[in-house]
């Protein structure tokens, strides 16, 4: 998109219901990794608050009340999602916890907390914050108890301002703890309660007269519940375009080619898979033979086709195809072929990819390699020119830059 893009948000804490007595306020930020259609992993901040009573005795019950989470957005996020149009987003969470009693930790999954709608901006970052109710825990073990935070995952739907879902339908990210963080919410202790109360049963004697025979028929009925389907919207596309600015080293011919130019991609949401049309200007080279023979020439890389590739967890790559075209070869600034059919005999398969840090709303950078065919068209000259410059190797670096 990004994505570009998408954003998070959940609850995590242990424990509802009714409070016992008057509770510990937690107040925690913790910062999560958080996989996003288009636009990669993103890093939120979320904060919990809550108040949590904890219990004495074995047998007691840990509640919480009061919370909130509040995820910060980060402003690369509010691009994505300002770029498919979207004005609100709305979802639900499920968190997860690990509540370990006396060394024995137990993994808990929080469903059902609520993200309501919630405005998104222009740019900048903001805030949403998530809720809902949460089980109560009854502690079984005496010791030390603690609650620590754990991953968390939303299901969100970014809308349009009149309602309806934007390219991205509604998605899911799945969001992991960083690394290096005191994930712990609170600690206490519980000691063993008293024995439970005793009391002997009390036997009683019936005598009942056996009624009489009786033959029963019974009807069942089957009730059948038709499953609930969950319908999510078709995802759409987006466009992008981008300048170009780099170079190529034509290996043979130990010279660098300025490259300039622009690309419109047209990326599928669904797939995060593009296609492009690529536009690059002609270009010349210099370079010597023998070491000491200038020679100049003129080139255009033609492109056949679109170009072609995916966006994955903030990495792009590309697949292009290329006609290199040489209409003008000059040797001591003396012209030695000016046919407009000089070129290589079929066009280079040009493959480029990038580093984990692309970001479609911006750019980055690209590089690859490709092989020039053997040269035709170039008049008397084409074997000596198509021998100088045929070859594997060939590389090629590129910066993307968002217009």
């Amino acid at each position: 998109m990004a994505t570009a893009a998408a954003l998070v948000l959940t609850g995590l804490a242990v424990g509802a219901g009714v409070s016992a007595a008057a509770g510990t306020p937690v107040d925690k930020t913790l910062a999560f990794t958080c996989p996003f259609p288009l636009i990669g992993n993103q890093t939120l901040q979320v904060r919990i608050r809550a108040t949590m009573s904890t219990p004495d005795t074995v047998g007691g019950d840990l509640v919480t009340t009061d919370f909130s989470a509040t995820a910060t957005v980060p402003p690369t996020a509010t691009q994505g999602l300002a770029l498919v149009g979207a004005k609100t987003i709305e979802g639900t969470a499920q968190a997860g916890v690990t509540l370990n009693e006396a060394g024995t930790p137990l993994d808990i999954t929080i469903p059902g907390l609520v993200i309501p709608s919630t405005p998104v901006p222009d740019s900048g970052a903001f805030d949403t914050v998530a809720s809902g109710p949460v089980p109560t825990a009854t502690i079984t073990k005496a010791g030390t108890t603690t609650v620590s935070v754990g991953g968390f995952s939303t299901t969100l739907t970014p809308k349009k301002a009149d309602g309806t879902p934007t390219g991205l339908g509604t998605f899911t990210s799945d969001c992991t703890l960083n690394p290096g963080q005191d994930a712990q919410l609170i600690s206490f202790q519980t000691k063993d309660g008293p024995p439970p109360t005793t009391t002997p049963p009390t036997t009683t004697t019936t005598t009942t007269t056996p009624p009489p025979t009786t033959t029963t028929t019974t009807t069942t009925t089957t009730t059948t519940t038709k499953p609930t389907t969950t319908t999510t919207a078709p995802p759409g596309t987006i466009t992008y375009s981008y300048s170009i600015k780099g170079s190529s080293e034509i290996k043979r011919l130990h010279t660098d080619v300025a490259i300039r130019g622009g690309i419109t991609a047209k990326l599928d949401l669904g797939t995060s898979r593009y296609t492009a049309d690529l536009t690059l200007n002609p270009t010349s080279a210099r370079f010597a033979i023998f070491g000491f023979i200038p020679v100049t020439t003129k080139i255009a890389f033609e492109p056949q086709g679109q170009t072609t590739g995916a966006v994955a967890n903030g990495a792009l790559d590309a697949r292009s195809e290329l006609a290199v075209k040489m209409p003008l070869i000059s040797v001591f600034g003396l012209p030695i072929s000016r046919s407009a059919a000089c070129g290589t005999s079929k066009p280079s398969v040009v493959t480029m990819t990038s580093g984990p840090g692309f970001d479609v709303l911006k750019g980055g950078t690209l590089s690859g390699s490709y092989a020039l065919a053997p040269l035709r068209g170039c008049g008397l000259f084409t074997p000596f020119i198509s021998a100088l410059a045929t070859g594997p190797g060939n590389t090629i670096d590129l910066t993307l830059k968002a217009s």
